[in-house]
């Protein structure tokens, strides 16, 4: 009988044990402004959301104003999982959104005579920003004008150049 209470109480003891370390995370290295982090740019990339400063808003963009059945517009809701884009239909509007890689984006400047080296921050900061191609000529109207503070721009960014 002891034997059985003894077992009892061990097992109890180890469920409790296993249902507190199930809610144990590690402990998270705050964000800084310092160097841009692929992690966050992923996460505004697919959710909209920022580790800094929480959702993502925007003004502009296509018709049907982000709401997609309960969810919100993200990067990925249009350019797709890859960042490779393609062309698709959202609320019964045909879309073709570009490839956002850094590879293509450094590549489209030759097709727009864009006059840069490469895609850097501050052409990549007026394609989401102010809706606009690096020559100036102005994006696609299903674009939304993103507000976001500059070290999620980075971060962004910092995670489209990953992609390969």
């Amino acid at each position: 009988m002891k034997h059985n209470k003894f077992i009892l109480v061990l097992a109890v003891l180890s469920l409790v044990l296993a249902a507190c370390g199930a809610f144990w995370q590690p402990p998270t290295t705050p964000l800084t402004d310092d160097a841009p982090n692929t992690a966050n740019g992923e996460q505004i990339y697919f959710t909209a959301n920022s580790q800094r400063d929480g959702q993502i808003t925007f003004t502009g963009g296509s018709a049907f104003g982000g709401m997609m059945m309960g969810s919100y517009l993200t990067c990925a809701s249009c350019h797709g999982p890859t960042a490779r884009g393609g062309r698709h239909i959202m609320h019964m509007e045909t879309m073709d959104a570009p490839d956002i890689r850094y590879v293509a984006l450094s590549s489209e400047l030759d097709e727009h005579g864009g006059g840069h080296d490469e895609y850097d921050l501050e052409t990549f900061r007026r394609a989401v920003v102010d809706g606009q191609h690096p020559d100036g000529e102005l994006l696609d109207s299903d674009m939304p004008h993103w507000q976001m503070s500059d070290a999620d721009l980075a971060d962004l960014f910092a995670f489209l150049q990953s992609i390969p």
